[in-house]
């Protein structure tokens, strides 16, 4: 469904039940007389209302029909076996909880649709950004582009192509051990020593968020990625000490290397991947 037909349909129902709700107020307020009564019905039409949202229209169709069925039954009673001609007020109470429900279930599923489209177009941009918006540094959609024109660039000139994954080690213990606070400091530093620790047509990458894991693209071989890996580890390792409230853990990177000229590697996918792989042969 498209936004703009979404926020109408939302806006209509919206409009809707606050008619419906100020038309029930002005009722209320014209026939105080029957106070105790319209009290009892708007009682039951808003659990009408609360039943509807919770367990879905048909159940909440089925809750109103059965309370028309009572008052109607109470309303013939009153006009056939005892004569008494039917109350205004029962009249008005046995259509509006019916439309009170209806368009407020609505109004709550156009609502519950803008939520699902908004969190869909944030996960889309999320998946698709050229860059993370915490750490600043390019993501996987940039890298498999880079990547490839990186390969494309080596093979032309014969020169090799390297790429580094990094990722932390004890991820789980970690979370449990820091605070949200402490980790997002952590993923910081590390993102700031990769920037600080590589060269300038080195480029970095944050390829996965819920797994923490960085990405480095280099021409070089994969004798001077090793190098490059040493360097991030020292530089690493001095930034951390540097920070007086990190907690006494052990916080390490493990790292894995792929080049251009390994069997097998193909294309951007396959360097990542066998970069990724490298790191579980780094203990």
């Amino acid at each position: 469904m498209k936004a703009q037909q979404l926020g109408l349909k939302t806006d209509l129902y919206l409009l809707g039940f606050l008619f419906l709700f100020a038309v029930t107020a002005i009722f209320m307020g014209i026939t105080s007389t029957h106070m105790l009564l319209n009290t009892i019905y708007l009682g039951v039409t808003l659990l009408l209302v609360v039943l509807t949202y919770f367990l879905g229209l048909t159940f909440g169709l089925i809750a109103n029909m059965v309370f028309i069925f009572a008052q109607g039954t109470i309303m013939v009673y009153q006009n056939v076996l005892q004569e008494q001609a039917v109350s205004l007020v029962m009249v008005f109470w046995l259509v509006m909880p019916l439309l009170l429900s209806v368009t407020y279930h609505g109004l709550a599923q156009r609502a519950l649709q803008m939520q699902q489209e908004i969190s869909h177009l944030t996960v889309s941009l999320d998946h698709y950004s050229a860059f993370d918006e915490d750490t600043k540094l390019r993501t996987t959609v940039a890298y498999y582009e880079d990547a490839a024109v990186f390969l494309e660039t080596g093979r032309r000139f014969s020169i090799p192509v390297s790429s580094i994954a990094l990722r932390l080690r004890y991820l789980s213990e970690l979370r449990q051990l820091l605070t949200k606070e402490q980790f997002a400091d952590l993923l910081r530093i590390i993102s700031a020593t990769l920037r600080s620790a590589t060269r300038t047509n080195d480029v970095v990458y944050y390829i996965d968020r819920h797994t923490p894991t960085w990405a480095v693209l280099l021409y070089t071989s994969k004798a001077g990625a090793r190098i490059a890996a040493a360097r991030i580890r020292t530089s690493f390792a001095e930034q951390l000490a540097n920070i007086p409230d990190m907690p006494d853990v052990d916080v390490s990177l493990i790292i894995g290397i792929a080049s251009s000229v390994d069997e097998g590697i193909k294309d951007a996918g396959d360097l990542m991947h066998a970069a990724m792989k490298e790191t579980e042969y780094d203990v």
